[in-house]
């Protein structure tokens, strides 16, 4: 603080600040576990310790977890999966889908409400994590100030959230105990790949003393399972100019929606996505703006019962075809902005795929699970849908100008995510006690709190307490 020059009412003052710009990367609603969650977590640990920990590290990448595998780090742990997150890649949205929970009114804590017609979430309340936590979490939640020390000290915060948790659980006599852990976003936000490693070794360093106390306390071995929402770029980012794009397309920002040149929305700052509210005549005009600008992805396009997608180079629609066995419709308009058809394929027919076998084929590619994750984002994953969704390449950012005049008070910033991109998409799941395939979100709930998990933790935990 001194080196900034700052004392802590000033900081603070600025701190409110920068929270205010940065609730795209934080607050999501309040969540209500699914059934298959809630009859996993009201089971209590016979012998007085909890039997399994869920540590929901927010914002850790796939490929920095993978990296520290490969150097023989978390070596107790079996081979990490991916976690393909939603669209947008965001927080609020993600672990609603982790936990099998109702989905969050908007994609971000500030949003466009229909019913009032205006932008809600610009509320020092709604800053709190105690008022609304990303995932049901058994250990403390954490005060706003303490939020804002996140985005000046994250690595310190980062490790005393994990000390918290770890207290917590020893504490705690329920079998499966769920816990987040939020300041390692700020963390990916501020410091980058160097920052993420740091702080996994920090993690596993100090879950390797957890789990000595836990064997010492009950001769059996603690079960981890750790899931992460999404990934991050790791790069420094330029701003995609997205009020002045639309303003030179003749359309008008305002908090509320009276015209059909009126858009709504909010400035995120730190990610590489953006939700748009725009009026049902103009939508495609809107869309069709921002679509060929310089660092931007694709823009979705809420067309009701198909998504259209747009890009510099092409046009598409994507709709559900079936919910049971989930399978999805493909329309390459003009070019294949999507790149799935297969040879041969002729424009304009719609090409069909089934998902499970799309989700093993791209789960890894340009951009993970597309049909699933581009039809939920205006279809199930959040209770009021916008009018567009824009993706931004890695390497760009919304910008919220606030924000960034703070991050370079502290010397700037090294990642975002919340595009359809695989490294802001790829977030991790990785046990100790077992091994665990790649999922989506959705998937991510049933492999975490599925009745199948309750059944493996019975059978597993007779060969962890003879160790």
């Amino acid at each position: 603080m001194q080196g900034l020059g700052l004392n802590f009412p000033r900081l603070a003052r600025l701190g409110c600040v920068l929270l205010f710009a940065v609730t795209g990367t934080g607050a999501a609603a309040a969540t209500t576990p699914g059934v298959n969650s809630l009859a996993t977590r009201s089971m209590e640990s016979p012998d007085g310790v909890s039997q399994r920990l869920v540590l929901a590290l927010d914002g850790i990448p796939y490929d920095v977890f993978v990296g520290l595998q490969q150097k023989g780090h978390f070596a107790g742990f079996r081979p990490a999966a991916r976690m393909v997150s939603t669209f947008p890649s965001l927080s609020d949205v993600a672990f609603a889908a982790i936990e099998g929970s109702t989905p969050p009114a908007g994609y971000q804590t500030t949003h466009f409400d229909p019913e009032q017609n205006k932008m809600v979430g610009h509320t020092i309340g709604a800053l709190s994590e105690r008022a609304h936590p990303k995932i049901s979490s058994d250990a403390g939640s954490h005060s706003v100030p303490h939020r804002i020390m996140g985005y000046v000290v994250p690595s310190r915060i980062a490790l005393g959230e994990l000390k918290e948790i770890g207290e917590a659980l020893l504490r705690s006599r329920k079998a499966t105990f769920v816990a987040y852990l939020g300041t390692s976003d700020a963390v990916l936000h501020l410091q980058g790949r160097e920052g993420a490693e740091k702080f996994l070794l920090e993690t596993e360093q100090y879950l390797n003393g957890l789990q000595e106390q836990v064997r010492a306390r009950t001769g059996r071995d603690l079960m981890i399972d750790i899931v992460s929402d999404h990934g991050s770029t790791m790069v420094p980012s330029a701003v995609v100019p997205v009020e002045a794009l639309l303003r030179a397309c003749g359309f008008r920002r305002r908090n509320g929606m009276t015209g059909d040149y009126d858009t709504t929305y909010a400035l995120p700052g730190l990610v590489g996505s953006m939700a748009i509210t725009t009026s049902s005549a103009r939508r495609e005009d809107a869309g069709r703006c921002l679509a060929a600008a310089a660092g931007v992805d694709l823009i979705a396009v809420n067309r009701g019962e198909t998504v259209g997608v747009l890009t510099a180079e092409g046009e598409a629609e994507v709709r559900l075809l079936s919910a049971t066995p989930e399978r999805y419709g493909y329309r390459a308009l003009r070019g294949d902005p999507l790149g799935l058809l297969p040879a041969g394929a002729v424009a304009g027919v719609e090409v069909q795929f089934d998902q499970s076998t799309l989700f093993a084929l791209t789960r890894d590619a340009e951009r993970p699970d597309p049909l699933r994750r581009l039809w939920r984002s205006f279809h199930g994953d959040v209770l009021n849908p916008c009018s567009l969704l824009v993706s931004l390449r890695d390497g760009f950012e919304v910008g919220n100008p606030l924000l960034r005049m703070m991050t370079r008070l502290r010397g700037g910033h090294a990642g975002t995510h919340g595009s359809m991109t695989r490294l802001a998409s790829l977030g991790v799941l990785v046990s100790n006690w077992r091994d665990v395939d790649d999922v989506n979100a959705g998937m991510a709930s049933e492999a975490l709190f599925g009745t199948a998990t309750t059944t493996a933790m019975a059978r597993a935990l007779p060969a962890a307490r003879t160790r």
